[in-house]
């Protein structure tokens, strides 16, 4: 999946703004990890900001004592760059990257990592609810999906997207398509120039709309059939959806987004959204 620079939209440059949002990750909430070139990560703590000389104290979570001051075993101070990512409270994710750190002792004894304020910061404030719709917009969004590797894949246009969960269309029946609570691995979606992901999907939904009887239909005509050689009244047909070719919407939600990629979608779907709004 390629992961693209952060939207505009999420960057904050100005100092105060950086020093605010890396203050937010040393709330008791919050869950950052670090990760290096070789994608090792590491679950930290933000302990403080030092305003005077614009850095910022962070540890190992897990540490015991002051191992890691003394052997570096994960390799934190190894290279010359690690990312940032935090989940803060609320949902607030944030991400950025910062030189190799250096290690300081405090007068108590405890060790801590020290590294410079970034010069940019992305904040993306998480928003579960809201769905971005694809329809009204020139942007190509579609996916697909092989179930099994000797069988072609079934093709899907995406119809509506959150961090949640996706809206799919696909030109099949929803007789032989995954049923509610099934999972289907590694799902391709494309966003165009957005980029793309696999990822897999859980299952919500599967609504027939055309070019299909509706769910129980079948059993409505049996129904019919059993009742009349007697004087009860059938019950009304549920209505049959047979015009056109098939076409079944699906609602899933992911299944496994890691942070990264759940940050990344967040951008998608808000560029989405000012696709749509023009």
């Amino acid at each position: 999946m390629p992961l693209k620079e952060p939207d505009s939209d999420f960057l904050l440059t100005r100092p105060e703004e950086i020093r605010s949002a890396i203050f937010e990750l040393t709330h008791q909430d919050c869950q950052t990890l670090v990760r290096d070139a070789a994608d090792r990560e590491t679950a930290i703590l933000v302990l403080g900001i030092d305003k005077q000389t614009n850095h910022f104290f962070w540890r190992p979570r897990d540490f015991a004592g002051s191992d890691f001051a003394t052997n570096d075993s994960r390799g934190l101070r190894v290279g010359t760059v690690l990312q940032f990512h935090g989940h803060g409270y609320g949902g607030v994710q944030i991400h950025f990257r910062v030189p190799r750190p250096e290690l300081v002792r405090f007068d108590d004894g405890s060790a801590a990592f020290v590294s410079p304020l970034p010069e940019r910061v992305s904040r993306i404030q998480r928003r579960k609810l809201f769905r971005a719709s694809v329809i009204g917009t020139a942007v190509r969004c579609a996916g697909q999906w092989r179930p099994d590797p000797t069988v072609k894949p079934i093709l899907f246009t995406i119809r509506d997207i959150s961090v949640e969960g996706i809206g799919l269309r696909v030109e099949r029946p929803a007789t032989v398509l995954p049923i509610a609570g099934k999972i289907m691995e590694d799902v391709y979606l494309d966003f165009g120039d957005f980029g793309n992901i696999t990822t897999d999907l859980r299952v919500c939904t599967v609504i027939p709309l055309s070019g299909q009887p509706l769910p129980q239909a079948a059993e409505d005509a049996s129904a019919q059939a059993d009742t009349a050689a007697t004087a009860t009244p059938a019950p009304a047909p549920r209505p049959n959806l047979l015009t056109g070719d098939p076409l079944t919407h699906i609602g899933a939600e992911f299944a496994a987004l890691n942070g990264r990629q759940e940050a990344w979608l967040q951008q998608v779907v808000w560029r989405l959204e000012k696709a749509r709004a023009g």
